[in-house]
């Protein structure tokens, strides 16, 4: 109980909660970055969205200046790691998108969930119990099952698989890096950081800058709704949510992300999911609650064993 007389809230419910916000803004972030990079360069676009990434949660920084603390040796040293995954992550993307097709792309992306749970393990030391790596296969079948019939598999690009390979485990990296800093960092001004860093790298190749310069309006405005999205909403929640639950925990909980982009799409074009896709968004949340109900389970039984 807290002093108020409430109940306090546990680590798993916090860090469930941030997980599902992470879900939702990633579901926004996808949508815009689309739309943004039909309407010009992918390179760019990424260019403009991590621009306004960095504004947005700059004026954030600022706003609580005297809250947040200077920053130290560990912070600058993980502020570059996350500003190079970031880089890498998302010009592998950029790539890979056009050679793979966005069902191919996307189920690749969704194998992060079995990349953090490896690189955690290794390099953290956290258990992978047998319901979160039931829950991770299962959800990743899911999403594959209702992403990869019909988007053209035949004759796959070697090139771009290895591509999105990269782009999965360059954003699982950064998972796990952050959970294994973040108790001691300020996520708001170490997130500032890695996205200035990266603007930085960014405007270092060739050609982004010319044609950021020259995108049209409605490109910049679909950009900047991506950065509120993915680089600033979503990676501070994905920031916080380490701080109380496993990488893997909460990696699994942004994998309902495509299951709200199903919502935002039907209230937004009226497009309704398919038989197929109903039944793989199904599938993705029943085994990203699978993990949560073995823990809860687990918590009962001690509290009946003390």
């Amino acid at each position: 109980m807290s002093e108020s007389g409430r109940p306090r809230l546990s680590n798993e419910t916090i860090g469930a909660l941030l997980g599902l916000l992470c879900a939702v803004s990633t579901a926004s972030f996808v949508m815009c970055f689309r739309e943004a990079s039909q309407l010009a360069p992918r390179t760019s676009v990424v260019a403009v969205m991590l621009l306004a990434a960095a504004i947005l949660n700059s004026a954030l920084t600022a706003s609580r200046l005297q809250a947040t603390p200077r920053p130290n040796a560990e912070w600058l040293r993980t502020a570059l790691v996350l500003s190079v995954l970031t880089v890498v992550g998302n010009l592998a993307l950029a790539v890979a998108l056009p050679l793979l097709g966005a069902g191919v792309g996307s189920t690749l992306m969704q194998t992060q969930v079995l990349f953090v749970a490896v690189l955690a393990w290794f390099f953290l030391g956290e258990a992978i119990g047998a319901s979160l790596a039931l829950g991770a296969l299962m959800a990743a079948g899911g999403f594959a099952f209702y992403a990869l019939p019909g988007a053209g598999t035949a004759g796959l690009s070697a090139y771009g698989l290895a591509l999105g390979l990269v782009t999965a485990l360059s954003f699982s990296a950064m998972i796990v890096w952050t959970r294994k800093v973040i108790a001691g960092l300020d996520p708001v001004s170490l997130n500032a950081g890695r996205l200035w860093i990266a603007v930085l790298g960014m405007m270092l190749w060739p050609g982004v800058l010319h044609h950021a310069v020259q995108m049209p309006t409605r490109a910049w405005a679909f950009a900047g709704l991506a950065a509120l999205g993915g680089p600033l909403v979503g990676r501070l929640a994905i920031m916080y949510s380490l701080r109380y639950i496993s990488a893997a925990k909460t990696k699994l909980w942004g994998m309902l992300a495509p299951v709200f982009a199903f919502f935002f799409v039907y209230l937004i074009y009226g497009v309704a999911p398919s038989p197929r896709e109903l039944v793989g968004a199904l599938l993705i949340v029943g085994c990203v609650l699978l993990p949560t109900l073995g823990t809860l389970r687990a918590r009962r039984g001690q509290s009946r064993r003390g």
